[in-house]
């Protein structure tokens, strides 16, 4: 028991993606509002959140469900870079940018089902084969071997097979699809993967999810996924009023802390489950109704926050934002300090021991995930180093202009004007999670409030704060020596 609270496995893969499916089928969390997203009457849907939350992970369980409940079904997973890397369509419009999309899409989906096919004899099935082969998707088929080597010659005329091109893949699928008894299913992900703030990406990423809908028109048989990043999406959403249409099918992927602790039970009752199958003192335990039993395999409960004495998973939500990436890594790292020290469960003394470290993590992924959007980023996260942790609205103000604005002038924020003077700095970074609204009427002493709870703090005058403080996000005050704090504050 000791050795396995160091193991990688014990809290998952953090990229979920990469997962083992029957392994992430085991501890993957369903909800109600998946539902929807797993059926095929809803053609056309999106999943939109954060880095971390899963939209990934998502994305592979819609897919492994599909293809265990209906094997007859194609399933197709693809990333951005690989549509790319099938054909060139240049363009700079945005209706060229359309096309290119759609083009590749359907030439991804058009060889795939060349691999499925077993001998073709329309000119379409036969093209969907050819294709497949030189693609490299499947070995030649002999009847398209011999046929190449076939001439038939007589009275002087030679008779030769000739191939047909595909000048417009999504033609070709549409004729192909609507011929056959097939649904396929098509998820696409990192469409955002290496977007920066210009004009020619946001028109390359926003023209995609058009092209789907495009797609989803005109071809029959096709279910669509895709996900996108929230602050990318905002980005876009500014500059193209066409993505207006698609809010309809976006899933705004989050989670509870309710959630946060059911995501980890799962996690930790599949390992145990796997690799003590015979033990009964495992598999005997039941998600939900054993939450208590579960969590106490790993975790020496209660853990001590803010004066109280709460459930593991309740710190370990805050400390992760809510985002089961940043909780599995959060976790990792203090299975393996509870395994260096010889202890058989995993305390909140633990917790603490690795909060710089982990506090690296959080702040390189900040860095990564919002750089595109403000460009001195590192300068004004830095500005708070050394620092306390607790603002009022006027202190937070007055820092920003004394230690950002002040000495090297208005930063360039996306969204944000020196107009509306130091505010919209203040909203950016409760925007992305690096300030939190600190409510002290939560009788929780969780009472941390983030932008998706009140998006509307911060933007009018007329009420900026509803009276509460700002608190730099517990998991970015080890790395940047913010005040220390009370033993059991963290």
């Amino acid at each position: 028991m000791h050795r396995d609270l160091a193991d990688p496995e014990l809290f998952g893969n953090e990229a979920g993606e990469d997962e083992d499916e029957e392994i992430l089928d085991s501890y993957f969390l369903d909800k109600e509002e998946f539902d929807r997203f797993y059926s095929p009457q809803k053609r056309l849907a999106f999943v939109r959140s954060r880095k971390g939350m899963g939209k990934s992970t998502l994305l592979k369980q819609t897919l492994y469900k599909r293809q265990k409940t209906n094997p007859d079904e194609l399933v197709i997973h693809v990333k951005a870079s690989d549509l790319f890397a099938l054909q060139d369509t240049p363009g700079q419009s945005s209706a060229e940018m359309i096309y290119g999309w759609q083009q590749r899409i359907c030439t991804r989906i058009n060889l795939e089902l060349g691999a499925t096919l077993r001998l073709g004899f329309t000119d379409d099935s036969m093209l969907l084969i050819e294709s497949s082969e030189i693609a490299g998707f499947r070995n030649r088929n002999i009847v398209s071997a011999l046929f190449d080597r076939l001439k038939i010659k007589g009275a002087g005329i030679e008779v030769e097979r000739t191939r047909i091109s595909a000048n417009d893949s999504e033609q070709v699928l549409s004729r192909v699809l609507d011929k056959k008894d097939v649904i396929v299913w098509m998820s696409i992900d990192d469409i955002d993967a290496t977007f920066i703030n210009t004009e020619h990406e946001r028109l390359k990423v926003s023209t995609f999810f058009s092209a789907c809908r495009n797609i989803i028109n005109n071809v029959k048989g096709l279910c669509i996924r895709a996900s996108v990043r929230t602050d990318v999406w905002s980005i876009l959403a500014q500059h193209d009023e066409a993505l207006d249409k698609c809010e309809q099918y976006m899933l705004d992927l989050k989670w509870s802390t309710t959630d946060t602790g059911r995501i980890l039970e799962n996690k930790v009752l599949s390992f145990f489950v796997r690799y003590y199958g015979d033990d009964t003192r495992f598999t005997s335990l039941k998600p939900g109704t054993d939450s208590s039993k579960i969590r106490k395999l790993v975790f020496n409960e209660p853990f001590s926050w803010s004066g109280r004495h709460l459930e593991a998973f309740r710190p370990i939500h805050i400390l992760s934002a809510g985002r089961p990436r940043w909780a599995a890594q959060l976790c990792k790292l203090a299975g393996s300090d509870a395994f260096a020290k010889k202890a058989d469960k995993i305390s909140i003394g633990h917790i603490r021991s690795i909060l710089r470290p982990y506090g690296q993590l959080r702040v390189a992924d900040l860095y990564k995930e919002h750089r595109h959007q403000c460009s001195r980023l590192e300068d004004l996260i830095e500005s708070f180093s050394g620092g306390k942790k607790r603002y009022t609205t006027k202190e937070l103000m007055n820092h920003l202009v004394e230690k950002v604005v002040t000495p090297r002038g208005f930063p360039n924020i996306d969204g944000v004007t020196s107009e509306g003077g130091v505010v919209g700095i203040a909203h950016f970074l409760y925007r992305i999670g690096f300030i939190t609204a600190r409510d002290d009427e939560d009788v929780s002493g969780l009472g941390f409030i983030r932008f998706e709870d009140r998006p509307s703090l911060l933007t009018t005058k007329a009420n900026l704060d509803d009276s509460m403080d700002w608190e730099i996000h517990p998991s970015y005050r080890s790395v940047l020596r913010i005040e220390k704090t009370q033993e059991a504050d963290i």
